[in-house]
């Protein structure tokens, strides 16, 4: 541990040096001089979600002050003029006041450094190193490493009873897995373009990245009725290209999802667009009814060459509006007795989507819809059923794969069918029991290995299949639990610091994501009444919560081991 201690420790001095400058470098060596002779006193780890990967404590705490500012290292200045200026206004919303934002190579005593000088490679694209002395430096080796840096920052910060100090030390933190997935229907219920971007702004406090849309969806079942052309369905992208297509309820225009992207950028999420084809595409047929299956008007006709076509000008219209490398064409629940034109359907949606410099994305339906036709194994699976689509069946044939398995990460608001989804997600159990490589708590056969190079990560999902008793608030009370602990096991891996008790008061502690306006829920969950905790020696630790009078951080040891995995 000690030798890994003071590797660390080189490496985010060589970092600090780089940055800094020559003017600036014996500052630095005193800074964090002062902080490594104080170890033995070690401050416990900063409390966030999710928990840093690793920790070394020194003593005393960082202040801002009157003086304080935002410093961008010189050579860092393009890069990250727009993670700054995002950071300044989330930190204004912290802490009461606007730092402003300077280039420079000299930092003060209360300054916070935004740098890429790095030598740090094992914390890749996503991960940051963070040294807190006098002032502090953030340095990563992309702005996205940056920005999450922040969020670190600005959840310390938020806690603090006078929004202005920061335990001294020295962090290392990364992710474990690059894909981190929340999935909304929008589909079956509407959100408006501010809620979208509330979602994305609530992902991002959490360092999660992939903000899947579900864009298109029907009442359950509603294809095999008599009056299927006036059942609910909804397609929610507005183009004139397509008139009468979009639901009358609620759309987007192409100039909505630019906005949305373009906050999404800032916050460094990625918006994954899906429509849902060739099932769950009533709203589809019933603006083509040439187009639908005989048997179920909610199926697309695989039969019919005009399928092929429409769909075709479909994505020809839409996958423009999109920045996103990846579009989901859904593929789920569609008719098992005509596999092969299925996976037919499924290889020339893939060339077709490929050819215009996309990857596809479908939902697990592989092992039901069994047929002697291959398919394209580029295309990444959304496990979301063992049945539909077996992990191990699917890794075998060389699927990368998501794990969203709907008996532990689906939440259906107000569902009766309890058995199967979830009204709530059993957070406790999920935190003390799950990672993304189980798709089965009870069954071990079903797993993938821990660390499958085919794993990309996972996903949680939310499904209105009760649409119009659904409301907003509804949505947001189930996802308000189920976020801070799917990132947590996604960011963080298996090593938890903090019992799921202390985890959960931690999540309530922090608080809302800054410059959001989802409906103000109560955390719905089971969360004991816990003594007070100790403040940590010069009120870094004071909470303005009295639930809480110390971060549950500092129930933990001061150092924090390294972990497995990258960069562990």
């Amino acid at each position: 541990m000690l030798r890994g201690v003071v590797a660390l420790k080189r490496v985010l001095m060589v970092g600090v040096l780089l940055a800094l400058g020559a003017a600036a470098v014996l500052a630095a060596v005193n800074a964090l001089t002062t902080a490594r002779s104080a170890e033995a006193q070690g401050n416990p780890a900063p409390a966030v979600i999710p928990a840093l990967s690793e920790w070394h404590g020194g003593s005393g705490f960082f202040a801002l002050d009157a003086g304080s500012r935002i410093v961008v290292d010189t050579s860092s200045a393009t890069q990250l003029q727009s993670t700054a200026q995002t950071f300044a206004g989330d930190l204004a919303l912290v802490i009461g006041r606007t730092l402003p934002v300077v280039v420079a190579d000299t930092p003060a005593a209360g300054d916070l450094v935004l740098t890429l000088r790095n030598s740090d490679t094992g914390i890749g694209s996503e991960g940051y190193n963070l040294g807190v002395a006098a002032f502090i430096v953030l340095s990563a080796n992309t702005s996205t490493g940056i920005f999450y840096g922040t969020r670190s920052i600005l959840q310390i910060l938020a806690q603090d009873a006078k929004h202005a100090q920061i335990a001294r030390g020295i962090a290392r933190d990364y992710a474990m897995y690059g894909e981190r997935g929340f999935m909304l229907d929008a589909g079956r219920k509407f959100f408006t373009l501010g809620a979208l971007e509330d979602y994305v702004k609530f992902m991002a406090w959490y360092k999660m990245n992939d903000f899947h849309i579900h864009f298109n969806d029907n009442q359950i079942d509603a294809g095999m009725r008599s009056d299927w052309m006036h059942a609910y369905a909804a397609f929610r992208l507005n183009s004139p290209r397509f008139p009468g297509l979009a639901a009358r309820d609620g759309s987007y225009s192409k100039q909505d999802m630019r906005q949305l992207q373009d906050l999404a950028a800032q916050y460094h999420v990625t918006i994954t667009p899906e429509i849902d084809v060739p099932a769950h595409a009533l709203a589809l047929t019933q603006y083509r009814p040439d187009l639908a299956n005989p048997t179920n008007a909610e199926f697309l006709d695989l039969g019919n060459p005009a399928t092929y076509t429409f769909m075709n000008s479909i994505w020809d219209e839409f996958v423009p509006w999109f920045d996103a490398p990846t579009m989901d064409i859904g593929a789920d629940e569609y008719d098992t007795h005509d596999a092969d034109n299925y996976r037919r359907f499924i290889n020339s949606t893939y060339a077709y989507l490929n050819h215009k410099g996309k990857t596809v994305r479908m939902w697990g339906s592989l092992s039901e819809m069994g047929s002697a036709i291959a398919v394209n194994p580029n295309i990444v699976i959304d496990l979301w059923d063992n049945s539909w689509a077996n992990p191990a069946d699917m890794v075998h044939q060389g699927f990368h794969v998501i794990n969203a398995n709907g008996h532990l990460l689906y939440i259906v608001p107000h569902t009766s069918d309890t058995r199967d989804f979830h009204d709530f997600l059993d957070t406790r159990a999920l935190y003390d029991k799950w990672e993304p490589n189980i798709f089965d708590l009870a069954n071990a056969s079903a797993n993938l290995p821990p660390n499958d190079p085919h794993l990309l990560g996972g996903m949680f999902d939310v499904w209105n299949d009760m649409m119009a008793a659904v409301s907003d608030g509804d949505v947001y009370a189930r996802v308000k639990p189920a976020m801070p602990t799917i990132a947590e096991k996604l960011w963080t891996g298996p090593h938890n610091v903090l019992t799921y008790d202390q985890f959960a008061q931690l999540a309530q502690h922090i608080g809302e994501a800054p410059g959001t306006h989802l409906p103000r829920v109560p955390w719905q969950g089971s969360v004991p009444a816990a003594p007070a905790i100790a403040a940590a020696p010069g009120g870094a630790g004071a909470s303005a919560n009295p639930a809480l009078a110390a971060p549950p951080h500092a129930l933990a040891m001061a150092e924090l081991p390294r972990r497995g995995g990258r960069g562990g």
